[in-house]
């Protein structure tokens, strides 16, 4: 059968939590064997998903793209605020709080993020290819 199982905490340790997604690249990238068994239907080309488990205080450091994809982070549970600018005017910010469970936000490929945590937080985030 074509069905994989396992735990998005345990299966995305060895790729930043990122638990599905390129896997085979990622292996190249961290001199991890890749087995196809193993990784199952989590190795595609087309969608990256993350279980991304963070502290308080927590913040990230570094403007980030979404590696020529659309991206979205629900909140899980926690607090936090994301903080958006367009490659091209990146003067120009925009600050988004996810504070209640299921809070969400969705950004395009060309609009680079950071974040900062106001409370240990858990977000499922996904990214996908632009059609």
């Amino acid at each position: 059968m074509n069905v994989t199982t396992g735990n998005a905490i345990t299966d995305g340790k060895e790729f930043r939590s990122w638990f599905v997604g390129r896997i085979e690249a990622w292996c190249r990238e961290n001199n991890v064997p890749f087995d196809t068994e193993r990784f199952g239907l989590r190795n595609t080309d087309n969608m990256e998903i993350k279980w991304g488990i963070y502290k308080k205080g927590e913040a990230r450091s570094e403007w980030a793209s979404s590696s020529h994809m659309n991206g979205m982070s629900i909140l899980i549970r926690g607090d936090s605020t994301f903080i958006f600018r367009e490659m091209n005017a990146q003067d120009s910010t925009r600050e988004v709080r996810l504070m209640k469970e299921g809070d969400y936000v969705i950004w395009r490929e060309d609009v680079e993020h950071t974040w900062k945590m106001l409370d240990d937080s858990v977000f499922l985030t996904v990214r996908w290819q632009v059609s």
